[in-house]
């Protein structure tokens, strides 16, 4: 095949990762791009007031067993109006000298500011991984062949890869009571007697992990030197987890209530994503349907 791009099956002689000039062009041409435009989305998410009730960190049934005024939220990620029993008089709230209510709202307005961090990251990351499923339909709608790999796609995953990670990172200090990292994790997965954790919030967490899982894997074999290795129909095999990761993060949004909100902004940004792969892909089958029907009326 003789793509329109360099791709990675090009360069199975080349050292690991392609020459010198590969990389400079891939660093100015894809990561450099990749990395302001992650940037620029997530310093939007977290400036503009559009996106100020845009997160859904508190799925339906969530196990939090942290006090309110520790921390918790309502199910659009906004925090309650009073951190005690609601003034009868109108009045605002009195002062707590002893510092436990001030401590109790740094404490939620920190997690708000988490929450928001992570659905932020979470839709970048989506929607980097929705562009890596939409590369291969556009190179058949411009007439171009379609490598196993090009160094496009492959900056692409890893950014999205990447985003992923700090997401999930982040989503750890969302919930939870104020214990050691490590147990606060295992609420996320088990009850406190050890059972999994199978309502909403727990699936939600499933299907996070295996979605993490994958993308781990797909970071892992994105060079060149387990492209020669697995040889490119392996390789390819192994890239077409993607299909099941976008179902993956799909369900893990839905899980934690990217539906609850209909008009929300981040709602929307779901729906627009996923029609968007769902046509691209679609429209990707067709052109490639008809293309590889035409070859034998060539060849003939």
């Amino acid at each position: 095949m003789q793509p329109a791009t360099r791709s990675s099956n090009q360069s199975l002689g080349q050292p690991l990762g392609g020459t010198r000039r590969d990389l400079r062009h891939r660093f100015l041409h894809f990561h450099v791009p990749l990395a302001l435009a992650s940037a620029l989305v997530l310093f939007l998410w977290m400036s503009l007031p559009l996106f100020q009730a845009a997160g859904h960190q508190a799925p339906p049934q969530a196990t939090d067993p942290t006090p309110v005024h520790q921390g918790a939220m309502h199910a659009d990620g906004q925090a309650p109006r009073h951190q005690g029993p609601p003034p009868t008089d109108g009045a605002p709230l009195p002062v707590d000298h002893s510092g436990d209510q001030a401590a109790g709202l740094d404490g939620i307005q920190n997690r708000l500011v988490v929450a928001r961090f992570t659905t932020a990251t979470g839709y970048v990351a989506l929607g980097l991984l929705g562009l890596t499923l939409l590369i291969g339909p556009a190179n058949l709608l411009l007439g171009r062949r379609t490598p196993v790999s090009t160094y496009l796609a492959r900056d692409v995953g890893m950014w999205a890869a990447i985003v992923s990670m700090v997401h999930v990172i982040a989503g750890f200090f969302v919930h939870g009571p104020s214990v050691p990292l490590g147990e606060r994790v295992l609420r996320y997965f088990f009850t406190p007697d050890g059972a999994p954790l199978t309502n909403t919030f727990g699936w939600g967490n499933w299907t996070g992990l295996a979605a993490t899982i994958i993308v781990v894997g797909l970071l892992a074999i994105s060079n060149d030197l387990a492209l020669r290795k697995l040889e490119a129909k392996g390789w390819k095999n192994l890239q077409r987890l993607n299909y099941a990761l976008f179902g993956l993060v799909i369900a893990h949004a839905i899980l934690y209530g990217a539906l609850l909100r209909v008009t929300s902004i981040s709602t929307l940004l779901l729906g627009l994503i996923v029609s968007g792969v769902f046509i691209g892909q679609a429209m990707g089958i067709w052109l490639w349907r008809r293309r590889h029907a035409r070859t034998p009326a060539r060849l003939a």
